[in-house]
Protein backbone atom coordinates (compact mmCIF):
# COMPACT_ATOMS: atom_id res chain seq x y z
CA UNK A 1 0.00 0.00 0.00
CA UNK A 2 1.67 3.05 -0.99
CA UNK A 3 1.55 5.88 1.31
CA UNK A 4 -0.82 9.37 1.36
CA UNK A 5 1.76 11.82 -0.06
CA UNK A 6 5.21 12.11 -0.90
CA UNK A 7 5.06 15.95 -0.24
CA UNK A 8 7.13 16.98 2.23
CA UNK A 9 6.57 18.41 5.64
CA UNK A 10 9.59 19.56 6.95
CA UNK A 11 10.55 18.45 10.89
CA UNK A 12 6.96 18.41 12.37
CA UNK A 13 7.21 17.81 16.48
CA UNK A 14 6.39 14.95 17.57
CA UNK A 15 7.12 14.55 21.17
CA UNK A 16 10.06 14.45 23.34
CA UNK A 17 12.27 11.36 23.39
CA UNK A 18 12.17 9.84 27.01
CA UNK A 19 9.74 9.92 29.68
CA UNK A 20 9.92 13.88 30.14
CA UNK A 21 7.39 16.04 29.64
CA UNK A 22 6.75 17.19 26.46
CA UNK A 23 5.39 21.17 27.05
CA UNK A 24 6.65 22.38 23.61
CA UNK A 25 8.48 24.90 24.48
CA UNK A 26 10.41 27.18 22.44
CA UNK A 27 13.44 29.20 21.91
CA UNK A 28 13.19 32.53 20.36
CA UNK A 29 16.39 33.77 18.30
CA UNK A 30 16.47 36.35 15.52
CA UNK A 31 16.78 36.25 11.77
CA UNK A 32 18.56 39.08 10.37
CA UNK A 33 16.91 41.16 7.49
CA UNK A 34 16.75 38.13 4.14
CA UNK A 35 15.11 37.97 1.19
CA UNK A 36 15.09 33.92 1.76
CA UNK A 37 11.60 32.82 3.86
CA UNK A 38 11.68 30.28 6.31
CA UNK A 39 9.29 28.14 5.84
CA UNK A 40 6.92 26.82 8.94
CA UNK A 41 9.08 23.28 10.09
CA UNK A 42 12.02 23.73 8.01
CA UNK A 43 15.47 22.91 9.53
CA UNK A 44 17.19 25.97 10.88
CA UNK A 45 20.61 26.55 11.87
CA UNK A 46 22.68 28.86 13.86
CA UNK A 47 25.11 30.72 11.80
CA UNK A 48 28.26 32.38 13.14
CA UNK A 49 26.98 35.73 12.92
CA UNK A 50 24.47 34.42 16.10
CA UNK A 51 21.45 34.66 13.39
CA UNK A 52 19.27 31.93 12.41
CA UNK A 53 19.35 30.71 8.68
CA UNK A 54 17.23 27.81 6.90
CA UNK A 55 18.87 24.41 7.16
CA UNK A 56 20.96 22.94 3.70
CA UNK A 57 21.56 19.79 2.42
CA UNK A 58 24.81 18.83 3.52
CA UNK A 59 26.96 17.89 6.69
CA UNK A 60 25.74 20.80 8.97
CA UNK A 61 26.88 20.53 13.02
CA UNK A 62 25.33 23.41 14.15
CA UNK A 63 21.44 22.29 13.80
CA UNK A 64 19.08 24.11 15.90
CA UNK A 65 15.72 22.88 15.33
CA UNK A 66 12.46 23.56 13.29
CA UNK A 67 10.95 27.07 12.36
CA UNK A 68 7.32 27.32 14.39
CA UNK A 69 6.57 30.90 13.71
CA UNK A 70 7.76 34.57 13.50
CA UNK A 71 7.09 37.86 14.58
CA UNK A 72 8.62 41.06 12.81
CA UNK A 73 7.60 44.26 11.61
CA UNK A 74 5.26 43.97 8.16
CA UNK A 75 7.48 45.70 6.08
CA UNK A 76 4.42 46.82 2.97
CA UNK A 77 1.51 47.64 6.47
CA UNK A 78 4.32 48.63 9.35
CA UNK A 79 2.14 46.49 11.23
CA UNK A 80 3.78 44.08 14.10
CA UNK A 81 2.93 40.51 12.49
CA UNK A 82 3.01 37.31 13.96
CA UNK A 83 3.39 34.25 10.91
CA UNK A 84 4.09 30.64 11.19
CA UNK A 85 6.91 31.24 8.43
CA UNK A 86 9.70 34.18 8.31
CA UNK A 87 8.88 35.99 5.08
CA UNK A 88 11.54 38.22 3.02
CA UNK A 89 11.87 41.16 6.03
CA UNK A 90 13.96 44.16 5.55
CA UNK A 91 14.63 44.14 9.59
CA UNK A 92 15.70 41.73 12.18
CA UNK A 93 12.48 39.15 12.92
CA UNK A 94 12.39 37.22 15.76
CA UNK A 95 11.46 33.63 15.11
CA UNK A 96 10.28 30.81 17.48
CA UNK A 97 12.50 27.22 17.26
CA UNK A 98 11.27 24.08 18.32
CA UNK A 99 15.05 23.60 19.73
CA UNK A 100 15.14 20.97 22.70
CA UNK A 101 18.11 18.78 21.88
CA UNK A 102 15.59 16.05 22.76
CA UNK A 103 13.08 16.67 20.10
CA UNK A 104 11.28 14.34 18.16
CA UNK A 105 10.22 14.66 14.75
CA UNK A 106 8.20 13.20 12.50
CA UNK A 107 9.70 14.10 8.79
CA UNK A 108 8.65 12.64 5.29
CA UNK A 109 11.26 10.45 2.77
CA UNK A 110 12.11 11.46 -0.58
CA UNK A 111 12.13 8.36 -2.07
CA UNK A 112 11.91 4.54 -1.16
CA UNK A 113 14.26 3.70 1.94
CA UNK A 114 15.88 0.44 3.39
CA UNK A 115 13.04 0.24 5.73
CA UNK A 116 13.85 -0.91 9.77
CA UNK A 117 17.55 -1.38 8.59
CA UNK A 118 17.60 2.32 8.86
CA UNK A 119 16.68 2.85 12.09
CA UNK A 120 19.46 3.76 14.28
CA UNK A 121 21.49 5.48 11.02
CA UNK A 122 21.55 9.09 9.74
CA UNK A 123 20.40 10.67 6.67
CA UNK A 124 20.75 13.79 4.79
CA UNK A 125 18.05 16.15 4.31
CA UNK A 126 16.38 17.31 1.05
CA UNK A 127 15.91 20.95 1.04
CA UNK A 128 12.64 21.60 -1.19
CA UNK A 129 11.21 24.75 -1.20
CA UNK A 130 8.41 25.09 0.98
CA UNK A 131 4.12 25.68 -0.22
CA UNK A 132 3.75 29.07 -1.09
CA UNK A 133 0.05 28.96 -0.45
CA UNK A 134 0.23 27.99 3.50
CA UNK A 135 3.86 28.38 3.93
CA UNK A 136 4.89 25.14 5.25
CA UNK A 137 7.79 23.54 4.73
CA UNK A 138 8.67 20.79 1.33
CA UNK A 139 12.27 19.39 3.13
CA UNK A 140 12.04 15.80 3.38
CA UNK A 141 14.81 13.37 4.05
CA UNK A 142 16.51 11.58 1.67
CA UNK A 143 16.50 7.93 1.13
CA UNK A 144 20.27 7.13 1.58
CA UNK A 145 20.82 6.22 5.36
CA UNK A 146 24.44 5.99 6.04
CA UNK A 147 26.06 6.22 9.61
CA UNK A 148 28.16 9.56 9.16
CA UNK A 149 28.36 11.68 11.81
CA UNK A 150 28.08 14.68 10.10
CA UNK A 151 24.17 14.23 8.63
CA UNK A 152 21.71 15.91 10.04
CA UNK A 153 18.80 13.56 10.71
CA UNK A 154 19.27 10.77 13.14
CA UNK A 155 16.44 7.89 12.09
CA UNK A 156 15.08 6.44 15.16
CA UNK A 157 11.89 4.76 14.24
CA UNK A 158 8.94 4.64 11.77
CA UNK A 159 6.05 6.56 12.06
CA UNK A 160 2.69 5.05 14.06
CA UNK A 161 0.53 6.44 11.12
CA UNK A 162 -0.51 3.14 9.71
CA UNK A 163 -1.40 5.54 6.17
CA UNK A 164 2.43 6.44 6.16
CA UNK A 165 4.58 3.15 7.27
CA UNK A 166 4.99 1.95 3.71
CA UNK A 167 8.78 1.73 3.54
CA UNK A 168 9.29 0.32 0.40
CA UNK A 169 7.22 3.40 -1.77
CA UNK A 170 8.35 6.88 -1.42
CA UNK A 171 6.85 9.05 1.65
CA UNK A 172 7.05 6.75 4.14
CA UNK A 173 7.04 9.49 6.94
CA UNK A 174 9.94 8.18 10.36
CA UNK A 175 10.63 9.47 13.69
CA UNK A 176 13.76 11.43 13.41
CA UNK A 177 15.98 13.61 15.81
CA UNK A 178 18.03 16.23 14.70
CA UNK A 179 21.88 14.40 14.95
CA UNK A 180 24.82 17.38 16.01
CA UNK A 181 22.36 19.64 17.75
CA UNK A 182 24.17 22.95 18.58
CA UNK A 183 22.67 23.01 22.09
CA UNK A 184 23.57 18.85 22.23
CA UNK A 185 27.17 16.94 24.18
CA UNK A 186 30.28 16.90 22.49
CA UNK A 187 29.37 19.42 19.54
CA UNK A 188 31.74 21.63 18.38
CA UNK A 189 31.08 25.44 18.58
CA UNK A 190 30.81 27.57 14.95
Amino acid sequence: MANQSTTGFGLRPLRKVGQTDNNAGLGEFQVNSSSTIIYHHDLVLLAATGYVTVGAAGPVVNNLGSLNGAYYVDPTTGKPTFSNHCPNVAAVADVLVNSDPQQMYEMRTASATPGRASIGGTADIVATAGNTTNYVSGFTMSGTVATSISNPIKVIGISRDTLNQDTSAAGCVYRVMINAHILGNNVAGI
